[in-house]
């Protein structure tokens, strides 16, 4: 699994969300975008657990599989969720997105922000920024 998450010491709460994208057969919502999936929750602590787990995996001395490398790091969850959100965006045809801010935000917070982009060229800005590659 290849996420390119980039964390900040000052930044430490990491928030991924599904950003979709009205059809034209919604009405007036056409165009829109919403937040498709809700938040998956991470830390900076999680992200340094998941380097230890690449490092593991690619270790030539003591051959640990990807599942096994995750596992020992105890992030199986979180790996199975970002995975999954991963695919369901995929097959929907959403984007995914990564924040990272200084203090915990809600799920209405987030929503917010995909709300806004659909009125405001910053938050549209923000969503662009965000916007998780590959």
């Amino acid at each position: 699994m290849k996420f390119d998450i980039k964390t900040d010491p000052k930044l430490f709460h990491h928030y991924i969300i599904g950003v979709g994208i009205y059809p034209a057969t919604s009405g007036d919502k056409a165009g829109n975008y919403f937040m498709k999936y809700r938040p998956v929750y991470f830390t900076n602590d999680d992200v340094e657990s998941l380097e230890h787990a690449s490092m593991l995996s690619v270790d030539k001395l003591f051959k640990t599989s990807s599942s096994e490398a995750v596992a020992c790091v105890g992030k199986t969850k979180l790996v199975n969720t970002l995975l999954a959100m991963r695919m369901s965006a995929t097959a929907n045809q959403c984007t995914l997105h990564h924040f990272s801010v200084e203090f915990e935000v809600d799920d209405e917070d987030l929503n917010n922000i995909v709300n806004a982009a659909n009125y405001s060229n910053h938050y549209k800005y923000l969503l662009k920024e965000s916007l998780i590659r590959g």
